[in-house]
């Protein structure tokens, strides 16, 4: 199978149909990370212009650990993948539970400071999902429009 193909099988033709190249899986990764920049970029300017400096800093910080969190997880997860294993290795779920307790110490902390709102960092940490909800509706777009093409 070359790197554009997807396992589908049109009906017709019984060949696998191609992906187009802008829906690879690479190409989703690319632009999921780029939108979490953009999300918290967006989500700083409005936060800089109508709340406080507090929140404003939180979301700064939730952001950032949510980048972090982002490719810590993707990291985590090609090597499990690499692995090729019908298992997961041991030791694979505790570093996930200490992933999670490493992003909540670190705004737990920084929230007692009193510098960082506590909603603005959690807020933050919802950068991800707003980036992949942001990537369904732009692949749901492309499939809607190659649709109508053939």
């Amino acid at each position: 199978m070359t790197p554009h193909t997807s396992p589908i099988k049109d009906d017709q033709t019984s060949d696998i149909i191609p992906e187009p190249p802008g829906l690879t899986p690479e190409a989703v990764e690319q632009r999921v990370w780029r939108n979490i920049f953009a999300v918290v970029a967006i989500a700083v300017v409005i936060a800089a212009i109508m709340a406080d400096l507090k929140f404003m800093l939180g979301l700064v910080l939730g952001g950032g650990l949510a980048l972090l969190n982002y490719k810590w997880l993707h990291s985590s997860l090609r090597a499990v993948l690499a692995t090729g294993a019908p298992k997961t290795p041991p030791g694979t779920m505790i570093k996930f539970v200490i992933r999670w307790l490493v992003i909540a110490a670190v705004a737990w902390a920084a929230n007692k400071t009193g510098y960082f709102d506590a909603v603005a960092i959690l807020a933050g940490l919802f950068a991800p999902a707003a980036a992949v909800m942001i990537e369904a509706a732009y692949i749901a777009y492309k499939n809607l429009n190659n649709e109508g093409e053939r």
